[in-house]
């Protein structure tokens, strides 16, 4: 069979000289891809005889012999590896830019739940680009909280969330946490009736300490006991921000939790409201707390409904009446507040000058307990109370006569009685 190669080309070379090349002689390989006219070149291993002197003058005439279809060729370089390193090549094609990623809160959670392999939430969607957020009743899991953290943390929309009733537990708590410690805007969070516990109240609480977008806060039922109040009295302490903290329908209930909480609150100067209704709290616990108030200079209102505050709750009531000029409201409905508790408290309003809301609804004080409350106003014109609610309470014409008697001395005075259905809920 014939060999194809160069030499075999006519008029390649003008003296058409015969080369030889030696047996040890080792010369380059060289590919040329095909031309436009669809030719192409190729040098296979020259005869054994031929120099190495020779081989360069061949590849120096290659090199300067014009294209026959007038165009660049391109070559080149085999390597040993098989892959071919291109020499002198240009093109005007470019590549494809790459297409700019979606950072949008919608696009991150969408890509988070393909990621986890979570049902993206309408609520979510639907609540992304407005100011608040209210996801309740949905029986969220803490992997559903997970992909909503990423796209929130960048959120600067919304100020009010709101994922109550949904049964977070612990884990779902803490990839809040997560939240709340790089989102600034946030300032209403609502994580009531979420089942939280101890474990995570420790980092919701260590968050808290520092934490300086929200305002208000909603962890009521969230069975947050004893063990967990040290860690609230760390963030009554430090935290500079908290205006409104609902603790109601916990698990509170001995003097050291009452005792912890007033010491703290005596440091604190942002709180405003606090609202402990609901809980175990016992007599002293209840009055230990209030003990220490009188020197609190924010704090507007107090919750201990629905605890068991008595007697030494309502001597500590009658020396925080008499020392305390921040507080408006005190909610002390359904205790054991009987009618010598009640005398304590009436010796308390006679003496203050800045309480305008008093709710006792639902004590069993009787008319007497009643009488007691209200009989000491006469000889206080200058008394600021707007409201004193006795509902529940089954009161006689004596102290309806009372009622108005006090009325004529402070018109401004609103005095609620009747059955307790008749009360107004919000």
């Amino acid at each position: 069979m014939a060999t194809h190669n160069l030499f075999e080309r006519p008029g390649l070379f003008d003296n058409q000289t015969r080369l030889i090349l030696s047996a040890d002689a080792k010369p380059k390989r060289l590919t040329r891809p095909t031309s436009a006219l669809g030719r192409s070149y190729s040098r296979e291993r020259f005869d054994s005889n031929s120099s190495a002197s020779d081989i360069e003058e061949i590849d120096e005439d290659l090199e300067n012999r014009p294209s026959e279809d007038n165009t660049d060729e391109i070559y080149t370089e085999r390597k040993p590896s098989g892959r071919h390193e291109e020499v002198n090549y240009d093109t005007d094609i470019e590549a494809d830019p790459e297409l700019p990623r979606d950072h949008s809160c919608r696009a991150i959670y969408i890509d988070q739940c393909r990621r986890h392999g979570v049902v993206p939430s309408t609520h979510f969607l639907r609540s992304i680009e407005n100011d608040n957020m209210t996801i309740r009743y949905c029986g969220l899991k803490p992997i559903n909280i997970k992909v909503m953290v990423a796209p929130l943390k960048i959120n600067s929309t919304i100020t009010r969330l709101d994922l109550r009733d949904n049964c977070l537990g612990s884990r779902g708590a803490i990839y809040i946490t997560n939240l709340i410690k790089e989102n600034g805007y946030i300032d209403e969070l609502n994580l009531g009736n979420n089942d939280i516990g101890i474990h995570g109240c420790k980092t919701l609480c260590k968050i808290l300490c520092s934490n300086r977008s929200i305002r208000m806060l909603y962890l009521d039922g969230n069975r947050f006991n004893d063990e967990c109040a040290p860690f609230f009295a760390e963030v009554f302490a430090q935290n500079e921000c908290l205006n409104y903290l609902n603790l109601n329908r916990n698990a509170f209930e001995n003097e050291t939790t009452g005792r912890l909480f007033g010491q703290s609150l005596i440091e604190n100067q942002s709180l405003q409201e606090l609202h402990l209704a609901w809980n175990h709290l016992s007599s002293r616990a209840c009055g230990l707390l209030l003990k220490q108030l009188g020197t609190n200079a924010r704090l507007t209102t107090i919750d201990l409904s629905w605890n068991a505050a008595a007697l030494f709750t309502a001597k500590a009531m009658n020396d925080l009446l008499k020392k305390n000029t921040i507080l408006e409201k005190i909610y002390i409905e359904h205790n054991k507040i009987d009618t010598e508790c009640a005398t304590y408290i009436g010796k308390g309003l006679a003496k203050n000058e800045t309480l305008k809301f008093l709710s006792l609804n639902g004590n069993p004080m009787e008319s007497s307990g009643c009488y007691a409350v209200l009989k000491p106003l006469l000889k206080h014109p200058t008394c600021t109370l707007q409201s004193i609610s006795l509902i529940g309470i089954i009161v006689n014409q004596d102290f309806l006569d009372l009622v108005t008697e006090v009325s004529g001395v402070l018109p401004q005075l609103d005095i609620k009685i009747g059955r307790e259905q008749e009360q107004e809920f919000e």
